[in-house]
């Protein structure tokens, strides 16, 4: 009886002995003792150890197009549009009017028979494109004259019009200034076209200022019969 207590005991302290041998070998593999060699739980993995940021929106996504960007976009598709038409452009090609930060440009150019076109893009589409039927119309008169030509939609409202041997330096609505594009010329240099751009439809009429060769005159130019704004042709202030 005394030989197998002893044997249960010896079994027993072996027991424990390879229990605490085997916590001791997982605390040595996670580092983590207290101070009597006992185990202690590893800590769980910090949420902050590898963080998950996102980045930053690229400075291009964020940022309004530039004039050139949407000139070269929009000039590339109303090309594709009036490629191999009778309305294709002649040896000048596409003469751009403007360009916006929201996409939007305007464009004209002389077909090769001659014939004015004006159109309006965005981005990929070309939403208004019309030309006039007949060569030269209007004819370029032999002297000094304004004439509009087309009403434009892209980024508001604006208006094409045709000064015959002379050039306008300057334009006012109200007495205030208002910005003239200079366009280019047809007619061999007869013809140079501008235009004047509003936020929307604008009736009444502009004050241009005109000169030929030294000589500096005025002339009304009108818009139109409708819209919320009007223009009268009186002198900037």
């Amino acid at each position: 009886m005394n030989m197998i207590g002893t044997g249960e005991n010896d079994m027993r302290h072996r027991l424990r002995t390879a229990v605490v041998t085997t916590a001791m070998v997982t605390a040595a593999l996670s580092g983590c003792t207290d101070g009597a060699g006992r185990p202690v739980a590893a800590p769980p993995p910090s949420a902050s150890a590898s963080p998950s940021v996102a980045e930053p929106p690229s400075p291009s996504a964020s940022r309004p197009a530039t004039r050139a960007e949407v000139a070269g976009r929009t000039r590339a598709a109303l090309s594709e549009a009036v490629e191999l038409k009778p309305d294709a452009p002649g040896p000048a090609g596409l003469m751009l009017i403007d360009a916006w930060p929201n996409g939007e440009a305007a464009y004209v150019w002389e077909t090769a028979d001659h014939r004015l076109c004006s159109a309006s893009v965005a981005g990929d589409l070309v939403f208004r494109r019309t030309c006039v039927t007949r060569p030269n119309d209007p004819p370029v008169a032999k002297h000094p004259r304004i004439s509009g030509l087309f009403t434009s939609f892209a980024n508001g409202w604006g208006r094409v019009f045709a000064a015959d041997h002379q050039e306008v330096t300057s334009a006012s609505c109200g007495g205030e200034p208002v910005e003239v594009l200079r366009i280019g010329t047809t007619a061999k240099g007869a013809r140079t076209l501008y235009a004047v751009w509003f936020p929307d439809h604008t009736k009444g009429e502009i004050l241009l200022t005109l000169r030929r060769n030294t000589t500096t005159s005025r002339a009304p130019f009108r818009l139109g019969d409708a819209g919320d704004r009007s223009c009268a042709a009186t002198p900037a202030r």
